[in-house]
């Protein structure tokens, strides 16, 4: 009995900090919104919970601009996300967004088991690991980024899927203001040839350690870019 309690103490040390994600982790991040620091946003794991008889993490996203940027293009947006804590694909999303005259809310409910999404009051068909955004914030920081080299990918995103090539860079830099990281930079791309302004609608800079902090972000507004440079980590 005593060797097996000091398997699993000694266990418990080795991976017990290894895991990605944990409840109170919050990201902070300066934003920019075309090229101006506009705005803060955070990242955070609010709790586990049960939706259904899904075990989840409730997970939250806000970005609220802030200075001159808030009278001339006000953003304020935030994003709750009930990722399943085996898989970390989105179970539940909530969208409440407010970008300049731009306003939009959307509750999406993932129905994996038969593959399609209910999208307020409309249901659309999906593919098995359809995604939206946000959720590749947290997706990726469990998986094996190098795995999904040159794989394709599906998100959600208007109402429809959209299917995209996902590229990935290794051992890129980035200095944001909480330090230099070593990076894997993932970039979905459209396969429909209906291409983004910049051709990418997101890059997520995810550093190479244990963690997998999604250290630099930059997303597709309505209007423009906004880029988030992590700040400091609170856990």
């Amino acid at each position: 009995m005593i060797k097996k309690y000091l398997f699993y103490l000694c266990f418990s040390l080795v991976f017990g900090n290894s895991l990605p994600l944990k409840v109170g982790e919050t990201l902070l991040y300066n934003a920019s919104f075309r090229g101006i620091n506009a705005a803060s946003a955070s990242l955070k794991t609010i709790k586990k919970e049960v939706i259904g008889i899904d075990s989840v993490y409730h997970i939250r996203f806000n970005a609220k601009s802030k200075g001159p940027i808030n009278y001339i293009f006000p953003i304020d947006d935030e994003i709750n996300l009930w990722l399943d804590t085996k898989t970390f694909l989105p179970v539940k999303i909530h969208e409440k967004i407010s970008e300049g005259k731009f306003k939009r809310s959307t509750t999406v409910h993932f129905n994996r088991k038969s593959n399609f999404a209910l999208i307020n009051n409309d249901t659309l068909q999906i593919e098995k690991n359809t995604q939206s955004p946000f959720s590749l914030f947290y997706f990726f920081r469990k998986a094996d980024i190098q795995k999904f080299k040159n794989k394709e990918i599906s998100l959600i995103q208007n109402n429809k899927t959209v299917l995209l090539d996902l590229i990935v860079r290794e051992n890129e830099v980035a200095n944001v203001p909480a330090g230099k990281y070593n990076c894997s930079t993932i970039s979905p791309e459209r396969k429909d040839n209906k291409k983004f302004k910049n051709k990418a609608e997101l890059d997520v800079m995810f550093s190479n350690d244990l963690k997998k902090y999604p250290v630099k972000i930059r997303l597709k507004l309505k209007y423009g870019y906004l880029v988030l440079e992590l700040d400091k980590i609170i856990s």
